[in-house]
């Protein structure tokens, strides 16, 4: 699993996508490539899944029909499921091109628009670990929410935690020390950062720069489901249980008289 995916934006020739940074196969209901405007922009639409750009470089557009919305760098647009468009841009633009899946229960493309959304500064002032919510499940989008944060030296993450969602995180600026587990990575801008549902891992800004960076949740926590599950890592090996913990000793039973077990 490689969960630090630098990419090289200049790399990628004018009116073509590159490598994929996620992949279908990468189970995280995400698929992630770069693309590069000065090509044709062809208008295409997917019944099963939503599709954004993430502008990392000059300025897109989003086509709908006669109109061309732009979007500026670290701007995000959005293309509903069961609706024709498409990005474009220039041969200087550059953004990542994100679909992700319906699931049901995800809703669908009902009460959802084509839109650009804009990053507000103001969010960020005279906060060590600010955030704006560039997009949800209020704003649209049934299958990602996602986040553009500001992390001054020093501030960070909560602490070991894991998420019952995928997190990927787009490093714009500055570098954002990542743990996950034991191991620590330092993650630059023009890295993609991918941290699969149920990973222990923390971060935080150890520099003396600013840091910032948007993250994807996929999908979106319901507003009443915890966001953070804490998490103690221990300096020693998980040993066998000897006897069933007290506070799990009484499970429910299912259908079939069997203890009904997570997995």
């Amino acid at each position: 699993m490689r969960y630090l995916r630098p990419y090289d934006l200049d790399a990628l020739e004018p009116g073509t996508c590159g490598d994929w940074l996620l992949a279908p196969g990468d189970g995280a209901g995400v698929t992630v490539r770069l693309s590069r405007g000065g090509g044709e922009a062809v208008p295409r639409v997917s019944e099963t899944s939503e599709r954004f750009a993430l502008v990392l470089r000059g300025t897109a557009h989003l086509v709908q029909g006669g109109v061309a919305l732009p979007a500026a760098t670290g701007e995000l647009a959005f293309i509903p499921a069961g609706c024709s468009g498409a990005f474009a841009g220039d041969a200087a633009t550059l953004w990542a091109e994100i679909e992700t899946e319906l699931t049901a229960g995800t809703g669908g493309a009902t009460g959802s628009e084509f839109k650009v959304m804009h990053v507000d500064q103001s969010k960020f002032e005279g906060a060590g670990f600010a955030y704006q919510s560039l997009i949800d499940r209020a704003q649209g989008a049934h299958t990602m929410r996602a986040n553009v944060l500001q992390v001054q030296p020093g501030a960070g993450s909560p602490d070991w935690h894991i998420h019952a969602f995928s997190q990927i995180y787009f490093i714009q600026e500055g570098k954002m020390t990542v743990d996950i587990g034991r191991a620590r990575f330092v993650a630059r801008a023009d890295t993609l950062v991918f941290l699969p549902a149920g990973v222990v891992h923390r971060n935080f800004n150890a520099s003396n720069d600013l840091e910032r960076h948007v993250s994807l949740l996929v999908p979106e926590p319901k507003s009443d489901e915890i966001f953070d599950f804490a998490i103690t890592i221990h300096e020693h090996e998980a040993e066998l249980l000897t006897a069933i913990p007290a506070n799990l000793s009484t499970c429910p039973e299912n259908s079939n008289g069997q203890a009904a077990m997570d997995t």
